[in-house]
């Protein structure tokens, strides 16, 4: 970004209900007893009441800015605070893949924020005692309005950080001194995980063939399940029956808990919005999370693919290959029939969708259906079964058989069931 440290700063000193009307505002500070430079008056005001308001500006250039400005107008001393940002301070412990051959040494880096005043000092001490070698400071760096800020990194061995040795870092400053440090037992000291919610959009088998979007939303981090509630709310507030599952151990030692709610299926595809609500002892706020469908971008291709020769030569089994391409979301279902039949899922096994393209985002798939080789010789027919939302009707078959050794087109008709859904 720009450097912004030349920008002026700006002070301002308002004087209220005084009469008559004539007033005179003065500036200075702890250095300068009467600053001239950058004074504006502006024009006075005549308020309701008969009485005079009136407004004067300072501008100083960033570099030069001092803590508190005094601004007097008529008789009354008014003091302004320029900074007034907090200092704060952070000590980070080396990253875990630093500690790098030939000498194992990683770094501790210990930054300073918002400091009111260019004096500081800033020192590293180990188990304690201070340090003497080994540390890089840069700063203090005037940051204009928010003060000076000031980092230091300080090397370490890795011998050093695995036998528990604590490192500190020590500031002081006109009116701010902190010490703050860190180690590998606490390597993590304030970073405990804190709960979150994943939400879990519904597959697209389940929307095809239950007509019905199960929403998920995955609890994380929870310590106990004993003050948690989780709840499915739709867009006008109204709350969705909502299961909550097992609790899971997590290997943080804390627990996940899966929220599930059942929406009709044209409600999702239609882009309704559906709130998860996380309500835990350990939140201040409950937590609120919106789930809503992603529009899809295209299409699959699909391609059957016959026994290869060579495995049919060797009168064992046969292996029918499926490929669906170029699709966008990754979500989809493949299934197999024989003869129109629906097969059992044993028989056959599908790749997750694997990223083919980036612009744009597409995806692929493969299922392998495994027959014998006198399945295949006796002439079935074998269909290759892919449902996803942005074909014409959601689902697409490709059949072959050994007749034909290519595919070819049969008239497939999946028996959906027609489970009783709650969408009317």
């Amino acid at each position: 970004g720009a450097d912004t440290s030349q920008d002026p700063v700006t002070v301002g000193c308002l004087a209220k209900d005084f009469l008559p009307d004539s007033i005179t505002f003065s500036w200075s500070d702890n250095t300068n007893p009467n600053i001239t430079d950058g004074i504006k008056k502006f024009p006075s005001v005549l308020n309701p009441a008969g009485t005079y308001t009136a407004a004067a500006q300072l501008s100083v250039s960033a570099s030069k800015v001092q803590e508190v400005y005094y601004c007097s107008a008529g008789i009354q001393n008014i003091s302004v605070v320029v900074n007034p940002l907090e200092p704060s301070m952070t000590i980070r412990p080396p990253a875990r893949d630093q500690f790098l051959e030939p000498n194992k040494t990683s770094t501790v880096i210990c930054s300073v924020k918002n400091l009111c005043n260019k004096a500081v000092t800033l020192k590293w001490l180990k188990d304690g005692a201070e340090v003497s070698s080994g540390i890089h400071t840069v700063g203090p760096v005037s940051r204009g309005l928010n003060g000076y800020s000031l980092s230091s990194e300080l090397t370490v061995l890795e011998k050093d950080w695995d036998n528990d040795r604590v490192y500190s870092c020590k500031v002081e400053s006109k009116n701010f001194s902190d010490m703050r440090n860190t180690s590998k037992s606490f390597e993590c000291g304030n970073c405990f995980p804190v709960i979150n919610a994943l939400l879990i959009p519904p597959n697209f088998a389940d929307i095809y063939i239950l007509k019905s979007a199960i929403l998920t939303c995955r609890v994380i981090n929870v310590q106990s399940t004993e003050g948690l509630n989780v709840i499915w709310k739709r867009e006008d507030g109204t709350e969705l029956h909502t299961s909550i599952g097992e609790r899971k151990l997590q290997s943080n030692g804390r627990f996940s808990v899966d929220a599930t709610a059942s929406v009709c299926a044209d409600e999702w595809e239609r882009g309704d919005k559906y709130t998860c609500e996380v309500i835990d002892s350990e939140l201040i706020f409950p937590l609120k999370k919106i789930l809503t469908k992603q529009p899809g971008s295209h299409a699959p291709s699909v391609y059957i693919f016959p026994p290869p020769a060579e495995q049919l030569a060797l009168r064992e089994a046969a292996t029918v290959t499926c490929l669906v391409k170029s699709f966008n979301p990754p979500d989809l279902f493949i299934k197999w029939l024989s003869n129109g039949e629906e097969l059992n899922a044993s028989k056959y096994i599908n790749t997750q969708p694997i990223q083919e393209s980036s612009q744009p985002l597409l995806y692929f798939a493969y299922s392998t259906l495994k027959i014998s080789e006198q399945e295949w010789n006796a002439g079935n027919t074998y269909t290759c079964l892919v449902g996803h939302e942005k074909l014409p009707l959601q689902v697409t078959q490709r059949t072959v058989d050994k007749s034909t050794g290519k595919p070819t087109l049969v008239n497939v008709s999946l028996v959906l069931s027609d489970t009783a859904n709650t969408c009317y």
